[in-house]
């Protein structure tokens, strides 16, 4: 086992939740999956040309899985997937056997511009064969669908997962601020750094009381884009202090406000 496949393979297990996949799951799966998935935030960073994504069958019958990785971008407050040819999976197709492990490698075809990130998704199908399915006149249907997000981070840079505010480090730099729009509240967070801004535990703070957008995951915002969800009715929109734990820093911190 190489030195990369030990250090995955000892990674802290509560990641590997499937809800943790950040579960862009299909609507229309039929039943829960047993197949897990690690690291569910891979990156490929400076010189290095792969990086690999780990898929396991917990359950007791083999699973077909499709791999296929998109280019990812926001716009519109939502996210945007488009094929590309940048980075690749291999194997993009494969059979995993009940209890058994599958490495896909994400391969980098295309480097990314020095001193620059840029964001994709990896979609994992599970694949609904003819054999497993009701009528095989069907064909292959998607079961369910698990989405990971994927950062590539060109030569020269790194990223500044942790907060630790060290110069000439990648990072986000968030402004939040509320807006009303339809008869709806929203919370509107706009990157103006360098990096991607993963949110999780998102509270208001307004004096001695406070509120929460999010008790876990709350979503990405990609450099240079605003995103925004719409606010708890319990949620006062205005003052206060906005809190959140922003990519893999272990307490919340305050964000900015326009």
């Amino acid at each position: 086992m190489s030195g990369l496949q030990a250090r995955l393979k000892g990674m802290t297990w509560g990641w590997l939740a499937l809800a943790g996949v950040l579960a862009w799951m299909a609507r229309d799966a039929v039943a829960a999956s047993s197949i897990l998935i690690w690291p569910i935030n891979p990156s490929i960073e400076g010189e290095h040309k792969a990086a690999a994504l780990w898929l396991e069958n917990r359950g007791e019958k083999p699973v077909s899985l499709q791999v296929r990785i998109l280019d990812w971008s926001q716009a519109q407050y939502a996210d945007v997937l488009a094929a590309q040819q940048g980075v690749v999976g291999s194997p993009p197709v494969t059979r995993v056997e009940p209890g058994k492990q599958q490495m896909v490698r994400l391969i980098l075809r295309q480097p990314v511009e020095p001193g620059r990130e840029r964001a994709y998704r990896i979609l994992v199908d599970e694949m609904l064969t003819p054999e497993s399915a009701e009528d095989p006149r069907l064909g292959i249907k998607f079961q369910m669908r698990y989405s990971v997000p994927l950062f590539v981070v060109g030569s020269g840079a790194q990223v500044d997962l942790q907060g630790s505010g060290k110069p000439g480090l990648l990072r986000p730099e968030l402004h939040y601020r509320f807006a009303g729009e339809g008869g709806a509240r929203y919370l509107l967070l706009r990157n103006v750094g360098t990096a991607h801004a993963r949110l999780s535990a998102v509270r208001l703070r307004q004096g001695n009381a406070s509120y929460a957008l999010s008790e876990g995951l709350l979503g990405y915002v990609l450099p240079g884009v605003e995103m925004r969800w719409p606010l708890p009715p319990e949620v006062p929109a205005g003052g206060g202090v906005l809190e959140a734990r922003v990519n893999d820093g272990e307490q919340p911190q305050p964000l900015v406000a326009d």
